[in-house]
């Protein structure tokens, strides 16, 4: 408690917590491909397509997938997930620009005619570990 008190005055800031945030992804119809991960941590870069604060990828088994942010800090997150299920990176989509492959978001939250907004989308994370389910559709 000394210390961090002496560390705040020192450099003027309250010394930021961290922790380890894993996301369960359920709902894919195979195994096909990598599921691709983005954590956001503003609106800004959740509404981008090249800005995420941390972007990951992994291995669909078993119709399920996961993988854990390290070291992220206490704050305000969306995340936004998708199944590429034919590894060219990208999320396809029809004629009509609707999404051919499995997709979601944090909170399991869904747009109408797009993404999920950030406000449906974001939660708060602030513990040393925590665990987040999504189901993609």
């Amino acid at each position: 408690m000394i210390l961090t008190v002496l560390i705040s005055g020192i450099t003027g800031q309250e010394p930021r917590e961290y922790g380890d945030l894993t996301a369960i992804i359920s709902g894919f119809n195979n195994d096909d491909g990598m599921m691709k991960i983005t954590l956001n941590n503003s609106h800004e870069d959740y509404k981008s397509h090249d800005r995420d604060y941390r972007r990951e990828q992994g291995p669909v088994k078993n119709n399920l997938a996961n993988v854990t942010f390290g070291h992220i800090p206490f704050g305000e997150y969306a995340i936004k997930v998708y199944h590429d299920a034919n590894n060219d990176n990208e999320l396809n989509t029809n004629f009509l620009g609707m999404p051919t492959e499995e997709y979601g978001f944090s909170n399991n939250a869904r747009g109408s005619f797009g993404p999920a907004s950030w406000d449906d989308a974001k939660f708060l994370f602030n513990s040393a570990k925590d665990t987040l389910h999504i189901t993609i559709k």
